[in-house]
């Protein structure tokens, strides 16, 4: 059976009538385009209620240390860099990051980590 090409033998004439109609109430010029303008980045992101401020150091992926206490990474872990871009953990071994992180509620294992900015680990040192 040929059923696409009677289909389509049926309904080019009514595509072409239809095209022809759509071009003729078409206005002769396009209206301006609008543009949204950012909204200025502040330069602190918000972080969860539950977040913790403290020094991450990741040893081997997934382990790791908070504030010298050992912890383990969960298999979904997340990190991100200053400019809140993620990042693969196994590039930043052996380095102390100043984070805000959130700790998965049963396991207590690391969830997420943010790396804060100079202007964020001011606000939030004062903060807490």
């Amino acid at each position: 059976m040929n059923r696409c090409s009677l289909v389509s033998w049926m309904a080019a004439p009514l595509l072409a009538v239809a095209a022809t109609c759509a071009a003729q109430e078409a206005p002769s010029t396009l209206p301006a385009v609008q543009t949204i303008k950012p909204v200025p980045h502040p330069g602190l992101r918000t972080f969860p209620s539950t977040a913790l401020v403290g020094v991450l150091r990741i040893d081997q992926v997934p382990n790791a240390q908070i504030n010298g206490q050992p912890i383990r990474t969960t298999p979904g872990f997340r990190l991100f860099s200053a400019d809140n871009k993620l990042i693969f953990a196994h590039t930043v071994l052996n380095q102390e990051l100043r984070v805000a992180y959130v700790k998965e509620a049963s396991t207590q294992w690391l969830l997420t980590a943010w790396i804060l900015t100079p202007e964020e680990l001011a606000h939030y040192a004062v903060k807490r």
